[in-house]
């Protein structure tokens, strides 16, 4: 409740930025499988050398396949993104993703700390950016975490949390999973509550998508052995971590359910847009009352094996790339999908 009120008076009482010109934030997620910058980090870097106004997220699976784990091919992959945004002075932050986690492994807890700490101190060394945190939520938490940019607050989940739970592998707790877990869905239904009440935009930053057509997504034809694995005595391998390698599947029981309790909340509120990255694709998908982009395409491709037919769906390609939100001064949301090759291969002016 402590915790609740400290966001209701933050919200409320915090200074609001005048915004008289346009920001643009881009979105940029699993772009960690390169030691050496490919054509989409060059492309990010040189719109945002060219932002005057803006902001960059990294949306998680920043270091391929197990997170900084003490290896130097592990840091130059890290490091490709951070030069992104050498002489750029805007807004940046990271999110960790289920390869940040050692993808269910016993160490994940250790490299998500390790990165934090990195990055950090990248900021202060290298951008001479001190006492800075631009790696959210912090210290293995779920979140959520606010950070006010005037008409726009971003909201940062670690989703993995809740996936990232193997028989004996350590997640960061200060208290029960089930207090924590009431804990965070009462502070985002406040915070976004809050939000929409004063006329603002929030952005849910998470890994894992919410809603989701690609690979990854929620498919019926699949749910057999996602069943054979979390609902028979094969179970028993799911808890020794076996089954890692499909805990960041829609289809899992425990990312299902995660799922549907983070639309229940965002439904409730009309002024929430919901990134995400993980799959490896770009997706557009727009619901009566919010906005889901997927921007999962750094470093890697999934290829679009369905064909997406839902008419919510504005957008879909398996394509490298990243996405550009443009907050108007009058409040229009414009959104650029963003090629390799610095090509726009999908724009919608007043998308939300």
């Amino acid at each position: 409740m402590k915790a609740i009120f400290s966001i209701f008076f933050f919200l409320i009482f915090n200074n609001l930025q005048a915004q008289t010109r346009p920001y643009s934030l881009f979105l940029i997620g699993d772009a960690g499988d390169n030691t050496e910058q490919n054509d989409v980090h060059k492309t990010l870097q040189k719109h945002l050398q060219n932002t005057v106004n803006g902001g960059v997220i990294f949306l998680g699976d920043n270091i391929y396949p197990r997170g900084l784990d003490g290896t130097k091919e592990a840091e130059l992959k890290l490091l490709t993104q951070l030069h992104t945004l050498k002489d750029f002075k805007g807004d940046w932050y990271f999110i960790p993703g289920n390869h940040d986690w050692a993808k269910g492994r016993w160490k994940g807890y250790k490299n998500v700390i390790r990165q934090a700490k990195y990055i950090n101190q990248y900021a202060q060394d290298s951008l001479h950016q001190p006492n800075t945190t631009h790696f959210l939520p912090e210290e293995g938490l779920p979140g959520p975490i606010v950070r006010d940019l005037g008409n726009i607050v971003l909201v940062f989940s670690d989703t993995d949390w809740w996936l990232h739970r193997p028989f004996f592998h350590k997640v960061g707790k200060n208290d029960s999973f089930e207090n924590m877990e009431v804990a965070y869905f009462q502070r985002l239904d406040s915070i976004l509550a809050i939000t929409e009440k004063q006329g603002r935009k929030a952005l849910f930053l998470s890994h894992h998508p919410i809603v989701n057509y690609g690979e990854h997504g929620f498919h019926k034809d699949k749910s057999w052995y996602f069943g054979l694995v979390n609902y028979t005595p094969f179970q028993f391998f799911g808890l020794l971590g076996v089954n890692r390698g499909l805990l960041s599947e829609m289809n899992q029981p425990r990312y299902r359910k995660l799922a549907d309790k983070i639309y229940d909340v965002l439904e409730k509120h009309k002024n929430t847009i919901a990134v995400s990255g993980h799959e490896h694709n770009l997706q557009v998908i727009k619901r009566p009352n919010n906005l889901f982009l997927i921007s999962g395409s750094g470093s890697k491709l999934t290829p679009l094996k369905r064909e997406i037919t839902q008419k919510d769906c504005l957008f879909n390609a398996s394509k490298p790339g990243f996405m550009e939100l443009i907050f108007e001064v009058d409040g229009k949301i414009n959104l650029k999908v963003w090629g390799e090759k610095d090509e726009v291969l999908f724009e919608d002016k007043g998308v939300f």
